[in-house]
């Protein structure tokens, strides 16, 4: 769920998103790269999961059907539901663990990274958040929620609709580096 950049490949974009799977390429090319880690795709399956919000993306993904509008507003309530979830203690260790490896109390990126992201038809790049200067564990998981949320930013659900990509097949990972 927590995976060091070194432990990651190009290959592995369902899984880092396309910023952390370059980034795991860059590390493994002996690039000099600040720092970091990724929370994984899976981490934000199972923070939807666990937070009883999975199930309620996928039935109103289902009510609005292609009705942009309506879309745009249940974005909305999913964005909203996400800033409110909790990471599961297990979670929340792994990434406290790995922040803590960085250094004492660090200056952060909390950086997007969606499985959705300069594919050959399509180009997601920009469409979810980065946050800098972000510090102390608190504050990196707020963001880490922030970045789950903007998953679901209107320009993002909006996008993904007008280039026929299905909304309930896109996940995020999220990269956190110095």
């Amino acid at each position: 769920m927590v995976l060091d950049f070194i432990d990651i490949k190009k290959e592995d974009v369902s899984l880092a998103g396309g910023k952390g799977a370059n980034l795991g390429e860059l590390v493994s090319a002996n690039i000099n790269v600040p720092k970091g880690f990724v929370i994984t795709a899976d981490s934000y399956k199972a923070f939807l999961k666990e937070n009883g919000i999975e199930e309620i993306i996928r039935n109103k993904l289902k009510e609005v059907s292609g009705d942009e509008g309506q879309l745009l507003k249940a974005a909305d309530y999913f964005r909203e539901l996400i800033r409110s979830g909790d990471f599961s203690t297990e979670t929340k260790k792994l990434i406290e663990d790995k922040y803590k490896s960085l250094g004492e109390n660090i200056r952060v990126a909390v950086r997007s990274s969606a499985t959705a992201e300069d594919l050959s038809d399509a180009s997601f790049a920009g469409q979810q958040e980065t946050y800098l200067n972000v510090r102390g564990l608190d504050d990196v998981l707020e963001k880490v929620c922030s970045c789950y949320a903007s998953l679901w930013g209107k320009r993002a659900v909006s996008y993904r609709l007008h280039q026929g990509y299905d909304q309930s097949s896109v996940s995020i990972a999220v990269v956190i580096q110095e």
